[in-house]
């Protein structure tokens, strides 16, 4: 068949003319329109119209349609039509017949409103120069809201009516609904494209606001989508500049959208305008190169214009000024140099450049360079991104690497400034900002949900860190939230995060661990201590390779430790400790390696730790300690709580156990109630002492001091390996007891200190000043040689007699020594040497130079201590070989000790007259009672109270002290009171009857002062605010320099303060010995306020 539609004027019914207010409209009831076919036989038809025709006709005039809705003028005449009595299909059939019946019809638009109630109108055109409101178009929120397809209805609220703006005509009406949610709902340009003539005149200053843009230099992304607004200008109405002026007039009119304008010339000729928003992107380095910035497009433009920023003459926004100094994932929309302007008006134009721009949120005012005069930039943002730095934080204690940056950013006005004005006519034009990418991608099941109920808030904290995710670069909460949950994950020291949403931002608040336990008989309760609120609360899960089931740890480059888990009893309550027993941190010193440094040792495939390893040589030991003893001595056991967390704080304590009765399975003493009270991890360590440790013969052949370098080595492993169990080799304390004290307190004046093998030192009964705390080369050399005699070895030359030396058996030289050591005195000994290696010069003398480092200290004393005391374990093996005469020797050795290392006869008869040394056969206890208390005293009282005065004096760190009196020092045990209490052994199966109620709640306390400080430096309750909620210990004082201010501790229940530990006996040693020792004319340094006797 053959068919043509048509619309034939005797179908209309005439309504009015000058319709819904334009002159040029004509209004019609009804529209038919009828299609024509050819039917030659007459018969029956019935017609399918193929789909996607029925907008097809035959004409003299080809229409496009066109992406364009719009157009900015060129409708010459309205016909309108009733929606109840028309169709879109028939209402555009009648459009493109009557286009084709007027010579200067050139196109139309057809629209349909709900004016009167619904209205269909078919607009013809003649000569349109711009068509405008292309579907692609960005349009701003607010209007693709409004009531039309494009920005051309306004509604008057007084008159209730709306007026629709077509090609330059405008037509007025009210719908039936008062508030339409969509006025008009169907609206298309269609267009004959002739050749027609027109033309324009535009201001060449257009041009002056614009720079043209070198288009090869413009990046393209084919992937990256951008809002634009597009413009179709006809070839015979513009010529090239005028569609270059009129695009740009265009853009200089949409002062908030437009920063970029593109004119392309058609294939056919045409122009289309296309505007941009800013697409400048520039690196975030803190550098200025013209490189540094570009423009970015999808496409190759042809002809390209960049609008410059005008900038006002004051200032819109009150910028404030960012806490933090490094800013992360930003978006730099712009940098401009300043360097040659005044930092005021730098900084003023700095602020205009970022009002100028509507997606500023925010600018940097940097000196980069901090050479004279500097380097300062401007640098508009486009979101603030992850800030961190923050000035609000105060302690040291950070996760993130905030060390001095190259630009200058705390001095104001330097820095980074925030927009606080919310701007809700941008987002739709700003690109979109991204944060920066995880460091690691981490599931919520790596962490604990908590709520305030299980929180005490505590503003006194200051080990936290703060960081802020800008609402511009994230309005994701959950993204926000997983960027900082994976920053704080990767951070072994971070623990906690909590997350506040605030109005312009998220902030992130990083906490290390915060739980405070307080621990009774009956049980205890634990806090965690946030210093603010926070909505959401965050706690990092335990890692399985730390947790209470591993019983195997691999160590780097060695191998798998093979440990064992114990279930412990603290009073009502069950802990578990992963235990290694037996670590060895230094080859076996045998054979040619006695009386030699430590060597490093290497094992790979697996290491058996579960039971202790054998103890040291000791003086007294006997032959039933050999199976036990051993020069193969040089391990470590490593105590870990049940879930600790990583970055755990760690005490090493240097200690040989005694003798006990020759079973190698029981350890005297271990870690693991101190470990669990406190959340540590504790470190006990054997190390050679006596002629195996420190042997000397003042040369090459044997320098000694191999004891203090033992101690050297096993600090070194732990600062390695110990990272690995979940410590901080950054938090290390090291600790020792009696004897062993005034040997690890050597390390305090080494490099040990300096090169940060540890940072706090716990010493229990013994102190560097001790006066035999080291002895000068010509002593070791008297003493190496006595022991050769001793043992038929030549002492001389030194080659011969360190052979013969290292070909006995250990157990003959132990017993020469013991024997030596029965009726010697405390100055004659093997320990630590003046070598002129490790240990360069007395410990006097090293006390008096600047120590780089500080090192906090825990210092005190026990009254049941002494010389004597400590020598039970000789005396006992003397009565073994039946020497039943070496007593009196030593008490006589002692006696003469009191007059210094050169037994000066005056000082001897002072003391022995202050102690009332006088004693008779009859009562010879009272004698050594006297005895002990005079020597302990000399050796060990009154130098840690120097060595405490000292070290406030010249604050070297935190200092505090302790002292335990008799009554709570007395039992049967071999370890003193005050390690007693601090390891928790009134808690050991082993030792438990030995206690009371009282002492075991004694120990509580104590275990908690002693973590307290390996962790902080300070054993008291670290924060302030909760500790008046919670059942935390007494104050502890520290000690301080000023008159009253040398406080300790007494280590009993009512654990009171007390102040003047000693005075009066010390200040006999300190100020009547050594005006004694002034006026007959023998002491060197009586100048020197610390050498005890002088």
């Amino acid at each position: 068949f053959t068919f043509n539609i048509s619309c034939d004027g005797n179908s209309f019914f005439l309504q009015e003319q000058d319709a819904l207010g334009n002159t040029a409209a004509t209004s019609f009831g009804q529209l038919n329109c009828l299609l024509k076919v050819k039917n030659d036989d007459k018969a029956s038809v019935t017609v399918y119209l193929k789909k996607g025709y029925e907008f097809t006709t035959s004409g003299q005039k080809t229409y496009e349609k066109m992406d364009f809705q719009d157009a900015l003028s060129g409708v010459y005449q309205s016909i309108m039509f009733s929606a109840d009595g028309a169709n879109l299909t028939d209402t555009h059939l009648y459009c493109r017949l009557a286009c084709d019946r007027e010579p200067c019809c050139d196109g139309f638009i057809l629209t349909q409103t709900l004016l009167r109630g619904g209205t269909i109108l078919c607009n013809l055109m003649s000569s349109p120069d711009v068509l405008l409101c292309n579907k692609n178009d960005w349009r701003p929120s607010s209007e693709v809201q409004s009531y039309g397809l494009c920005d051309n209805v306004k509604y008057d609220p007084r008159k209730k009516q709306f007026t629709l703006s077509l090609g330059g005509q405008e037509f007025t009406g009210k719908p039936l609904e008062e508030d339409p949610s969509l006025f008009t709902s169907f609206q298309e340009v269609y267009l004959w494209k002739v050749s027609f003539q027109h033309s324009f005149s535009f201001s060449d200053s257009t041009m002056e606001l614009f720079s043209q843009v070198d288009t090869e230099l413009v990046l393209i992304d084919g992937n990256r989508t951008m809002p634009s607004q597009q413009y179709w200008l006809f070839k015979l109405q513009f010529s090239v500049q005028q569609a270059n002026l009129w695009c740009l007039s265009r853009c200089a009119q949409e002062n908030t959208f437009c920063q970029l304008a593109e004119v392309q010339n058609t294939s056919s000729g045409d122009f289309i305008c296309t505007l941009f928003p800013e697409a400048q992107r520039c690196d975030n380095s803190l550098t200025f190169t013209p490189e540094s910035c570009t423009f970015v497009l999808p496409y190759r433009p042809q002809t390209l214009f960049h609008k410059k920023a005008e900038l006002g003459d004051r200032v819109k926004a009150f910028y404030t000024r960012l806490p933090f100094q490094v800013l992360r994932g930003i978006s730099v929309r712009s940098k401009m140099p300043m360097t040659r302007k005044s930092v005021s008006n730098g900084f003023f134009e700095c602020e205009r450049r970022c009002d100028a721009d509507p997606c500023c949120k925010g600018f940097g005012f940097l000196n980069v360079s901090q050479t004279e005069g500097g380097e300062v930039l401007c640098l508009t943002l486009g979101n603030l991104g992850f800030q961190t730095c923050s000035e609000e934080t105060k302690g040291p204690w950070r996760i993130s690497d905030c060390s001095p940056p190259d630009s200058e950013i705390k001095t104001y006005p330097f820095g980074w400034y925030q927009n606080p004005v919310v701007q809700n006519d941008a987002p739709t034009v700003c690109p979109s900002a991204l944060l920066p990418p995880l460091l690691e991608k981490v599931s919520l099941d790596s962490w604990q949900s908590l709520d305030m109920s299980s929180v005490l808030i505590d503003s006194s904290i200051m080990n936290f860190d703060i960081a802020h995710i800008s609402i511009d670069a994230s309005s994701d909460f959950s993204a926000a939230r997983d960027l900082c949950l994976s920053e704080c994950y990767q951070k072994p020291a971070c623990h906690i995060t909590t997350l506040e949403v605030w109005p312009a931002s998220v902030r992130c608040v990083f906490y290390p661990d915060t739980q405070s336990c307080t621990h009774s008989l009956q049980g205890h309760s634990c806090w965690l201590l946030l210093r603010e609120e926070a909505t959401y609360i965050y706690r990092k899960k335990v890692k399985e390779d730390v947790s209470s089931t591993t019983d195997s740890m691999f160590i780097a480059t060695q191998g798998t430790l093979k440990g064992r888990s114990e279930a412990i009893k603290v009073g009502a309550e069950w802990k578990r400790i992963t235990q290694f027993f037996g670590v060895p941190y230094a080859a076996p010193p045998l054979a040619q390696k006695r009386f030699s440094a430590p060597e490093s040792y290497s094992w790979t495939g697996s290491w058996e730790a579960t039971v202790p390893r054998a103890k040291c040589w000791q003086p007294g030991f006997g032959k039933a300690s050999s199976p036990t003893a051993s020069e193969d001595c040089l391990y470590l056991n490593v105590f870990i709580p049940q879930n600790l967390g990583q970055n755990a704080s760690v005490l090493v304590f240097f200690h040989n156990t005694g003798e006990n009765g020759g079973r190698r399975e029981q350890l005297d003493l271990e870690g693991s109630f101190l470990a669990a009270i406190g959340d540590v991890i504790v470190v006990t360590a054997s190390y050679r002492v006596g002629i195996f440790g420190f042997l000397s013969t003042g040369s090459s052949e044997a320098s000694g001091n191999w004891g203090l370098l033992d101690q050297v080595a096993a600090l070194t492993w732990v600062q390695a390996h110990i990272s690995s169990f979940g410590g901080d080799p950054r938090q290390v304390s090291v600790a020792a007891d009696r004897g062993g004290a005034d040997i690890t307190s050597i390390h305090l004046l080494t490099t040990s200190a300096s090169s940060r093998l540890f940072r706090r030192a716990v010493l229990m009964g013994g102190s560097v000043l001790s006066p035999a705390a080291a002895i000068s080369q010509k002593r070791a050399q008297e003493q190496a040689a006595a022991l050769a005699q001793e043992v038929s070895c030549p002492t001389s030359p030194y080659s011969d007699m360190m052979s013969c030396l290292r070909q006995k058996p250990a157990d003959i030289l132990n017993d020469a020594q013991t024997k030596l050591l029965a009726i010697s005195g405390p100055f004659h000994y093997w320990g630590p040497v003046v070598d002129g290696i490790y240990l360069q010069e007395t410990p006097i003398r090293a006390l008096q130079r600047f120590l780089r480092v500080k090192v906090d200290l825990l210092i005190g004393s026990v009254q049941r201590d002494g010389l004597i005391n400590r020598a039970k374990a000789i005396k006992k093996f003397e009565e073994s070989q039946g020497r039943t005469s070496s007593k009196t020797a030593f008490y006589q050795a002692l006696q003469n000790s009191l007059g210094g290392e050169d037994s000066e006869t005056s000082i001897e008869a002072a003391a022995t007259w202050y102690y009332s040394l006088e004693h008779s056969t009859e009562d010879y206890s009272s004698f050594s009672r006297a005895l002990e208390n005079a020597t302990r005293d000399y050796f060990i009282n009154c130098p840690i109270i120097d060595m405490a005065n000292h070290w406030a004096r010249e604050a070297r760190g935190n200092i505090y002290m302790y002292y335990v009196p008799e009554t709570y020092s007395q039992n049967s045990m071999e370890l003193l009171a005050d390690v007693q209490y601090a390891f928790g052994l009134p808690f050991h199966p082993q030792y438990e009857q030995q206690f009371t109620l009282e002492q075991k709640s004694l120990s509580l306390k104590i275990m908690k002062y002693f973590t307290n400080f390996i962790k902080t430096g300070n054993p008291n309750y670290p924060y302030d605010f909760s500790k008046k909620v919670l059942e935390t210990t007494p104050l502890w004082p520290e000690f301080l320099p000023h008159t009253n201010g040398d406080n300790y501790k007494e280590f009993s229940p009512g654990l009171l303060n007390h102040q003047g530990l000693k005075k009066a006996e010390c200040s006999f040693w300190s100020k009547y010995i050594r005006t004694l020792k002034a006026s007959t004319g023998k002491c060197s340094e009586c100048g020197n306020h610390f050498q005890m006797g002088c």
